[in-house]
């Protein structure tokens, strides 16, 4: 919409697009004071913006219009001021309907909300990394796995990979990284990182290198999934499996003989080790970091030691140990 409005708000001049959105014609509107065309609910909204284009400065702004028809409209408007000699003696509005615009962001967003839902049930992030300038970015859920904000994160890759990347892995990540680019190897493979809370955390890394049409390498995209949980679930189930049937074979070949070791008949090899590095005055952050186990692995198995011991505390624990060791 195009129209024109004097310093005492009636229209001077309105193209045929008034029609669409107020059912009025040009000739209809002429002369008609501003707040008729808006009705007084619209016209208060917009008086702010009126009243600072009669004092000579422009104004842009959005505004949700509901048509005589019932239809609701977005639009952005433009009040530019006509200074003649330094004085205003009105103002040109011009009118652009943004709805599909303004639905095509709100779907945008919509459809971003549901991604970051999706990725933190999953524990899922992604990143993309532009070759040409190096530059790389992630999203929310993989700041979320990396326990880092975006402003923490430099926004490039380094050579050598990542800062928050095992000391162990560093190495098999840049060779992974390396053969993608050389070679356009995908990526999929595991690594473990450390988050700036001293947290062990191992990642599932999947990544596909896009190339132009000569084949020069653009950009590296992929995603990461914290597995950390899912692991150490599967280590202790094949340990557990690992125990029953070490057992089991035992009870066959020898069902008479008693265990040579009072722990031995009580705990699982991994609960012994456990209660071991207790006994030498490890934390259960030091013995993640030593058996490669998440925290809460360890706890798990410290429960599992109590019980079977039938002791309270890991002062208890650590006793029966001694007491049950050669020598």
């Amino acid at each position: 919409m195009v129209g024109y409005w004097d310093k005492d708000l009636r229209n001077r001049m309105a193209n045929d697009a008034y029609v669409e959105f107020f059912g009025k014609t040009p000739q209809e509107l002429r002369g008609m004071h501003i707040r008729e065309v808006l009705g007084p609910d619209l016209y208060e909204k917009s008086r702010p913006y009126i009243e600072g284009a009669l004092t000579g400065e422009r104004q842009l702004f959005d505004r949700e219009i509901v048509t005589p028809s019932g239809k609701v409209r977005f639009t952005q408007a433009s009040y530019i001021p006509d200074l003649v000699e330094g004085e205003v003696r009105g103002f040109f509005a011009l009118v652009t309907d943004i709805s599909e615009r303004r639905l095509i962001e709100e779907e945008v967003e919509h459809s971003r909300t549901r991604l970051a839902e999706a990725e933190r049930l999953a524990r899922l992030g992604s990143w993309e990394w532009d070759l040409t300038t190096s530059r790389m970015a992630c999203s929310d859920g993989l700041f979320r796995i990396y326990g880092i904000s975006a402003e923490d994160f430099g926004g490039t890759y380094e050579p050598g990979g990542s800062k928050y990347v095992h000391p162990d892995d560093r190495a098999a990540v840049e060779t992974e990284m390396r053969g993608a680019l050389e070679n356009g190897t995908p990526i999929d493979f595991e690594f473990r990182i450390i988050r700036p809370d001293g947290r062990v955390r191992r990642l599932h890394s999947r990544a596909e290198l896009i190339a132009d049409a000569e084949g020069k390498p653009l950009r590296l995209t992929g995603t990461a999934q914290d597995v950390t949980e899912v692991r150490a679930a599967a280590e202790v189930l094949h340990q557990t499996a690992t125990d029953l049937g070490r057992r089991a074979a035992e009870l066959h070949r020898f069902p008479d003989r008693a265990p040579a070791n009072e722990l031995d008949k009580l705990l699982t090899p991994r609960q012994v080790e456990i209660l071991g590095l207790i006994a030498e005055g490890l934390s259960n952050a030091d013995i993640s970091s030593r058996l490669y186990l998440s925290e809460s692995t360890v706890k798990w198995h410290i429960r599992k030691t109590l019980r079977a011991l039938g002791v309270s505390n890991r002062a208890q624990a650590v006793a029966r140990y001694l007491s049950a060791s050669p020598g």
